[in-house]
């Protein structure tokens, strides 16, 4: 007989059988006399909570009454409301004072006016903020007595809702609301299912659709937790305020194995809900009686007799499996599974023994493909946390890991670029700590010669069949010198080669980028045009290296000014330009235009000749926006603005459109 059919036979005659008959006569026997029992339960303790609950809330809703009702109160809201005056604000704080005192459940006490802005409060640090809730409070004052919802705890206290009163003038105008934060603690005081809380629960509910329970942390949705969904939405049904039959007080109701009562709170729209579970209920009647007991002691000792006889015949072969795949994955390749038998267990052996080779086969083609790669592969093993590096990474890097655990593995112990640094570890939390697919990412990383080289990285994530993440595969390319190369070919194609500024193509096409984001940000921002005086001399008396000694002077000077203020370039032979960002006032482009001229007149050193040189140029400065809205436009009126210094004297700057007031705030943009 093949195993499948004795286990089976066993378990049926021995354990299942009589447990699942004696099961189907215990239910049948009590439970016609448990329903009504249940069903009268329920109903007194809805009662008797509901009444306490609803007395509670009466009790409160009565002072937030007395209290909105005052005098004193409505004279400092009505003063506050019309002309913002505080006359009587110590009154109200010592009254908000008092009243919180008074009961041990108000945790906090404030006023509202119609902008939502606290006026006073129990904590008087609120006092001039905007509550969050205040457009919810306007709504609920209008409904439920102004009782609102639950609220999710404070950290790590209690839950809580809100009693809101509406405040009126003496010409009867909504001017504020008052509010009372009121503990959820002594309500559930009072949820407690006593003697039933084995197998019956009790919900009190909000006006919508949260509910707390006696061991509440936070208010729930009854869709939430796996507890209510085997009743669903029947439960709802039960609840006055949702089902259709709303107008009942009380509705009872029957579905399954639970029998449900709701209770309204009339008070505040809430709902008090009891569930009943009669199968946990008769079982635990049942086991009442010691005729029963007994009869189901003798079936456990029986059915662990017979389990512990199943586990001892039959179970020695599976214990061997087991066995021999814990060998395996310790790393014994030649493990083999040996099971002489005619049953599923003599074939579960030969299959077992070809997986085995299978996987050794394929285990030492995967190392003899890694092994004849130039690239570095590794593999991290999200199970035991454990690293593998291929051979050649000794040959590549200098890095040696304490041991092959991830934490102390090349991934967060090699040495990275700290400019690439951050980007490395964000890449590299992505994949391995939170929920990314792959990593693919160029940094430079430190070699065995003690210099930083690029490297490409490329990992892939593995999955289980059952979708668990199981190990990441990844590949360490060297990438240096194309990386290099691209590089040296970027510089080539944005850069000016004689003074590393912006050359025209690039610098025209920043500042377009730049116009775009100064209109967004709504900030002062110029262009200067710089020409140099007189260049050709320096040309044609001292000889051209001479003469890009003076260009490079000329560039480093607007690489200082612009450090943290912009950019520059250079558009061609004696023509720079500059950008300016973030000014303050429009003098702030004369200043640094000031300082260019300043710091050229007292000149260089000429290495080529041996003098010492003074510059002169003249600058046309253009504001954006005023003077353009594009780079071209920009840069001519900068040029337009610079030829009238050159005819004018030379060796100075000047605005575009007619800016000559170098004291003027901003145009008419808003203040910065």
């Amino acid at each position: 007989m093949k195993l499948r059919l004795k286990l089976s036979a066993c378990i049926i005659a021995v354990a299942v059988l009589p447990l699942i008959i004696f099961y189907i006569i215990s239910s049948s026997s009590f439970a016609s006399s448990l329903s009504n029992f249940q069903v009268s339960a329920m109903k007194s303790i809805n009662a008797d909570k509901s009444a306490f609950i609803n007395e509670m809330l009466l009790n409160h809703t009565m002072n937030i009454k007395t209290f909105a009702s005052d005098e004193t109160i409505r004279n400092f809201a009505e003063n506050r409301a019309e002309n913002g005056e505080t006359q009587n604000a110590e009154y109200a704080a010592e009254l908000i004072s008092q009243t919180v005192k008074k009961y041990d459940d108000i945790t906090d006490m404030f006023i509202i006016d119609n902008d939502g802005i606290i006026t006073a409060a129990f904590d008087r640090d609120d006092i001039g903020t905007r509550d969050p809730n205040a457009d919810y409070f306007k709504e609920i004052a209008a409904k439920n007595n102004g009782i609102s919802r639950f609220f999710t705890p404070k950290a790590a206290g209690e839950g809580y809702f809100f009693i809101v009163r509406r405040i009126y003038s003496h010409s009867n105008k909504q001017i504020a609301i008052v509010c009372e934060e009121i503990t959820l603690s002594k309500i559930d005081s009072v949820l407690n299912m006593s003697g039933f809380s084995n197998y019956a629960s009790i919900l009190l509910i909000d006006s919508e659709g949260k509910y707390i329970t006696s061991s509440f942390a936070t208010p729930k949705t009854l869709e939430s937790v796996a507890e209510y969904k085997e009743i669903g939405h029947q439960l709802q049904d039960a609840i006055p305020y949702y089902s259709e039959n709303a107008a009942s007080e009380t509705i009872t109701s029957s579905y399954g194995n639970y029998n449900v009562c709701g209770t309204a709170i009339d008070t505040a729209g809430w709902s008090l809900v009891c569930s009943y579970n009669k199968r946990t209920a008769s079982s635990a009647m049942a086991l009442d009686y010691s005729g029963m007991r007994m009869t189901v002691i003798v079936l456990v000792i029986s059915a662990a007799g017979i389990s512990v006889f199943i586990s001892v015949q039959y179970t020695h072969p599976i214990r061997k499996i087991i066995r021999v795949i814990s060998n395996l994955n310790h790393g014994e390749t030649n493990v083999r599974l040996d099971l002489n038998s005619h049953d599923e267990f003599g074939e579960i052996s030969t299959a077992f023994n070809n997986m085995f080779d299978n996987m050794f086969e394929s285990e030492q083609r995967y190392k003899t493909v890694v092994s004849m790669m130039d690239n570095v592969i590794f593999e991290i093993n999200l199970k035991t946390y454990k690293v593998y590096v291929s051979n050649n990474f000794n040959q590549k890097f200098s890095f040696r890991a304490k041991d092959d655990s991830v934490s102390e593995s090349f991934l967060y112990k090699m040495k990275v670029h700290k400019d690439d640094a951050k980007r490395y570890n964000d890449d590299l939390a992505a994949i391995v700590s939170s929920g990314g697919e792959k990593w693919e990412g160029e940094y430079r990383l430190k070699n065995i010669y003690g210099d930083f080289s690029w490297i490409r990285i490329r990992g892939r994530k593995f999955y289980d069949r059952n979708k668990t993440p199981t190990k990441i595969i990844g590949m360490l390319v060297d990438i240096d010198r194309e990386k290099k190369s691209a590089i040296t070919l970027m510089q080539k194609a944005n850069y000016d080669a004689l003074t590393q500024l912006y050359n025209r193509a690039t610098f025209t096409r920043t500042l377009d980028e730049e116009i775009k984001q100064s209109a967004a940000r709504r900030s002062l921002d110029a262009l200067m045009f710089i020409d140099l005086d007189d260049f050709k001399h320096f040309n044609d008396e001292f000889g051209h290296k001479c003469g890009d000694e003076v260009l490079k002077f000329v560039a480093d000077t607007i690489k200082e000014l612009t450090f943290d203020k912009g950019f520059g370039g250079r558009l061609g032979g004696d023509e720079f330009v500059m950008c300016l960002t973030r000014l303050k006032v429009i003098d702030d482009a004369g200043n640094i235009a000031a300082d260019m001229i300043k710091i050229l007149n007292e000149g260089f050193d000429s290495e080529s000749t041996g003098n010492h040189f003074t510059v002169h140029c003249s600058i046309g400065i253009a504001f954006f926006k005023e003077s353009g809205e594009n780079s071209k436009d920009l840069i001519e009126a900068a040029d337009t603005a610079m030829y009238k210094i050159k005819k004018s004297g030379k060796s100075n700057y000047t605005y575009a459109g007619g800016f000559t007031d170098k004291s003027t705030d901003i145009f008419d943009l808003p203040p910065i």
